[in-house]
């Protein structure tokens, strides 16, 4: 993955998941404490967020502990999120930071002298977070496609690379019909899987 162009990736995640989406709904549950919207709030960022966090402590119990606290923190607070971007920003944001802290006090209590800096009073680093949402998408965006049929994933791959069709189709000797084909049915399948990522609002 350390030769592909990040760009061209999210050019084509973003043509994949061309097509709007209505949360305005959710968004005002969750802003109004609802009991409904918040358990489908909870089932859209609960599992990804404990994922974004394991990724980075590398402990799943642990992950799960802090996404439940900054899900409490967010239902106990009164605070109104505006659009769903903003919420979801606040989420990742907040469990980048527990995330860390508790890493420092992981290391403070092993006795390790080892300096982990944390922004808690500074606004958050606007490169390391999208450098982490970038990492957790792109992991979303290969897990999916490592999903799809071998001739196809293999054509997905290469797509994102940045060969053209006809390249593809001579670099793997099938035709260019075939590519075709089997790119509709990838981009299909993708936008499936991808279409409630809650990492879309942050794109």
């Amino acid at each position: 993955m350390e030769n592909i162009d990040f760009t061209r990736i999210f050019a084509t995640i973003l043509k994949i998941l061309s097509m709007s989406f209505d949360f305005d709904s959710l968004l005002e549950g969750i802003n109004k404490k609802n009991i409904r919207a918040w358990e489908e709030f909870y089932a859209k960022y609960y599992s990804v967020l404990c994922s974004y966090v394991n990724g980075i402590i590398r402990d799943k119990d642990q992950a799960q502990d802090i996404v439940q606290e900054v899900l409490v923190a967010v239902w106990k607070s009164a605070r109104q999120f505006p659009d769903m971007k903003e919420l979801t920003s606040y989420l990742y944001r907040a469990c980048y930071n527990n995330a860390l802290i508790y890493l420092r006090n992981l290391q403070i209590r092993k006795g390790i002298e080892r300096k982990i800096v944390l922004e808690t009073e500074e606004e958050f680093s606007d490169e390391v977070f999208a450098s982490t949402v970038r990492d957790e998408l792109l992991r979303q965006l290969y897990n999916y496609i490592k999903e799809l049929p071998e001739g196809a994933g293999e054509i997905m791959e290469l797509s994102i690379q940045g060969l053209t069709g006809p390249e593809i189709a001579k670099k793997l000797g099938i035709t260019i019909h075939t590519v075709k084909t089997q790119k509709s049915r990838s981009f299909k399948f993708l936008r499936e899987k991808l279409k409630d990522s809650v990492l879309l609002f942050l794109l």
